[in-house]
This record gives structure tokens, sequence and C-alpha cells, in this order.
């Protein structure tokens, strides 16, 4: 490992020590400060957050792993993709995440792990140092929420093309390249 490198802390970090979760459910709700998300919204490359907010439980299972609920919800300013404008968008969702000691040693080590799982389950994230941050794990949900190509309603790019012309479309009728040589081509002279 190269000793210059210093991992960045998350831009919105809210540690919690997995010993000190008991049998109940921990709750923690997220309220980031302007700086959390300035930073936040550097990171996410977007014009603007805001109202960034969340509710968590975090509950301790039998076999040691501890499973992470959260809901949360954010104002999200971008620049339309096409035209330029701003673009306002309201992101609710919510998640499940389970985070186990033994992540790293048991999974990937092939593709049996997954075959046992159904579509819609991921493995479980590592418990890294004794610790699960809530924070970033609101922070990663958030990004894979946002639009990569927002786009102000109704805009449209008329210069785009699928490729999937429509049956009824004439297609344009392509050149031969060896049409040219053909005039060049005289008929036989008669040796009548």
């Amino acid at each position: 490992m190269n000793d210059n490198f210093a991992p960045t802390a998350p831009e919105l970090s809210r540690p919690v020590r997995v010993e000190d979760l008991k049998a109940q459910t921990f709750t923690l709700e997220i309220h980031p400060s302007d700086r959390e998300l300035e930073k936040l919204r550097a990171r996410l490359q977007v014009d603007g957050l805001e109202g960034l907010s969340a509710q968590t439980s975090l509950r301790l299972l039998q076999n040691g792993d501890v499973l992470l609920k959260a809901q949360f919800q954010a104002r999200v300013r971008q620049t339309c993709v096409l035209t330029l404008e701003p673009v306002a968008s309201e992101i609710s969702s919510a998640f499940e995440t389970t985070y186990s000691n033994t992540a790293e040693e048991d999974w990937g080590h092939g593709e049996e792990e997954f075959a046992a799982l159904d579509e819609d389950t991921d493995p479980p994230e590592p418990i890294q140092d004794g610790m699960i941050d809530v924070g970033e794990a609101i922070s990663e949900h958030l990004a894979l929420e946002i639009d990569p190509f927002p786009r102000v309603k109704g805009a449209t790019f008329d210069g785009y093309s699928t490729g999937n012309a429509s049956v009824d479309e004439a297609a344009p009728a392509k050149k031969n390249p060896f049409a040219v040589l053909s005039k060049l081509k005289t008929a036989p002279e008669s040796t009548e």
C-alpha cells in the first residue's frame, strides 16, 4: 500500500459502532449541515442539493450481521442536458442493506454464492473496523437515484436517432459505388 495515500473522509459521515448495538433497534435521524450538503453536492456533481434528511434504523441480527433500513428525501437541482435550463427534482427513496463481518471472506470467491440469491438480493456489505457509516450509505443511495441525464419537461433532441426507423419510413437509397464505372463502360464496337 502506498504510504502517501490517505483515504478521504466521507462528505456525510454518521458512523455507528456495531458493538454498541443491543437487542433493541437503534434509530438515527440524519439532517446534514450546510457544509456537509455543499461537500456532498460537489461529490455528486449537481448544481444544488437541499432538504436532505434521512430516517434510519439498525438492528443486530442473530447471526451477528446488522440490518440497516433507511428512507431519505432530498431536493436536487441539475442542468438540462438539452436546453441547459435548470431542472429541479424531488427524490424520495427507501432501501435495506445487510452488513457482515464475514462479507469480505465469504463472498466473491465464485458465482455459486450468487446462485443461491434471488435477483433482488445483494451480498452483505463489509463491516469496516467495527463500524457502519450510515451517512455514507445514504450518500451512495442518493447518488444512485440522481438522473444522469436530466431534461426539462418536453425537451427533445430532434437530431437524435435510435436507429430503429419504422417499417413505413422509406430508407434512403444507397448509392452504388460502381455506378460511375458502369457509365464509362461502352458497348462493344460492331464489326459489320
